[in-house]
């Protein structure tokens, strides 16, 4: 299966391509399946190539033709695969893809519109992307049911070298140095060192320090480490105190061969640790069905409440009542659940109840009536959970783009095909 032939390019020149309007010449040169392709499309495509500049090095004319052919081929196939399997992308979820492109073109939404709306092009763009979006949600779907990650898998990434270089975090720092070149002044680069220290505590910048030069008629070092960078990255000297730092957190002056140093970590991302707000619920849930109206609805949720305030038990009545069947026999007990999980108007409900606290009634965006009690709050360590779920991604990606291939060789060599142009016609 020849790979499909990545094109990337700015506003500028999509507006100096799209679109090669189709002639009335234009013929069908591929039948596929239940679909064509036109002599207009492959044109399209060959133009937006040679502008971007994108034809690979070595190859022919004739051989890019039939390589951009074979994409078109294999974009219409699963564009027809993904409408039969009810695959769609809504205006909103579009929306979002264009106001990213817009911004990668440093435009607003609105500005990146009109820009294309000047040359008509903004809907076909538009459709082009949407159709880009399908097919892309049809892949990963499609190939992510091939795949399969074990346990076992997991545990042994997670011993593995490469997991501690893919799932480690990387810092980015700053410092500065005093260095130790003259034995005789060590007492003196020391109080130094603990006076810069006390300088950033009352708030001084440490790359302003690190820039001086000199303090005190002392020769001072030290700036930005440029980048980011993982652990193993780091002189050598810093390696066993960055990792425990929070950030913006600054180090007392430690020491090593070259002087006395002091660290700030700036910033840190990735890596495994992890904590999470989670929050102790229990909640009764009451819906409108075919025997009780809107109305009514409401007006039993709010006798619940006035019951519990009256002092009935939460839990007896969440067993008579509620219409969650996943918390019926638990007394409306939704055990602990991670700040994020549940819909933004309860979550917005539960952040401003205190332990202990009962919610007035609310009605959910689903249309449901609510009364949550939040029983408990507790950050967890979900580390350990957090790199089983790194490492299933990391694995699931090294499998991913052969699992790909073999999925479109498969998909190709089903489909009815019809060529009707040679590579030299």
């Amino acid at each position: 299966m020849l790979k499909t032939i990545k094109i990337l390019f700015p506003l500028a020149l999509l507006l100096a391509i799209y679109p090669v309007q189709a002639q009335l010449s234009d013929k069908v040169i591929a039948i596929v399946d239940d679909d064509v392709i036109l002599k207009s499309e492959l044109d399209n495509r060959l133009e937006t190539i040679r502008a971007n500049g994108a034809i690979p090095r070595g190859l022919t004319l004739d051989e890019l033709q039939d390589q951009v052919l074979e994409q078109l081929i294999m974009e219409n196939l699963q564009m027809q695969l993904a409408i039969r399997s009810g695959i769609r992308v809504d205006d909103n979820s579009l929306n979002q893809t264009l106001n990213a492109i817009a911004q990668q073109n440093n435009m607003s939404f609105d500005e990146f519109r009109a820009t294309l709306n000047e040359t008509g092009q903004y809907q076909l763009f538009r459709e082009q992307v949407r159709e880009d979006m399908i097919i892309n949600n049809f892949q990963n779907g499609s190939i992510n049911q091939r795949i399969t990650i074990t346990r076992q898998e997991i545990e042994n990434y997670l011993r593995s070298e490469a997991a501690q270089a893919d799932i480690s975090p990387e810092y980015r720092v700053q410092h500065v140095l005093v260095p130790v070149d003259n034995p005789a002044q060590k007492d003196q680069q020391e109080e130094l060192a603990k006076l810069i220290y006390q300088q950033l505590q009352d708030g001084a910048d440490i790359l302003e320090l690190a820039a001086s030069r000199q303090i005190l008629g002392i020769p001072v070092g030290g700036g930005d480490l440029a980048g980011w960078r993982k652990i193993d990255a780091l002189p050598t000297m810093f390696r066993p105190v960055v990792p425990s730092m929070k950030v913006g957190e600054i180090t007392e002056p430690f020491t090593s061969d070259s002087g006395f140093h002091i660290v700030k970590l700036v910033e840190k991302r990735g890596g495994a640790d992890l904590q999470v707000n989670q929050n102790q619920l229990r909640h009764i849930l009451i819906r409108p069905n075919e025997i009780r109206t809107e109305e009514q609805t409401e007006q039993l949720i709010h006798e619940l409440y006035q019951r519990i305030k009256d002092g009935e038990d939460f839990g007896d009545l969440a067993r008579v009542y509620t219409d969650d069947p996943g918390t019926m026999v638990s007394g409306g007990d939704l055990d602990w659940m991670t700040e994020g999980q549940l819909p933004p108007i309860f979550e917005s409900v539960v952040s401003e109840l205190e332990v202990g606290e009962l919610s007035e009634p609310f009605q959910n965006e689903d249309g449901g009536w609510h009364i949550v009690q939040l029983l408990d709050r507790r950050i967890e360590d979900v580390t350990e959970e957090n790199a089983r779920f790194q490492a299933e991604q990391i694995l699931r990606q090294r499998k991913y783009d052969n699992e790909l291939q073999n999925w479109l060789t498969e998909i190709r060599d089903t489909a009815y095909v019809n060529i009707k142009l040679g590579a030299n016609n």
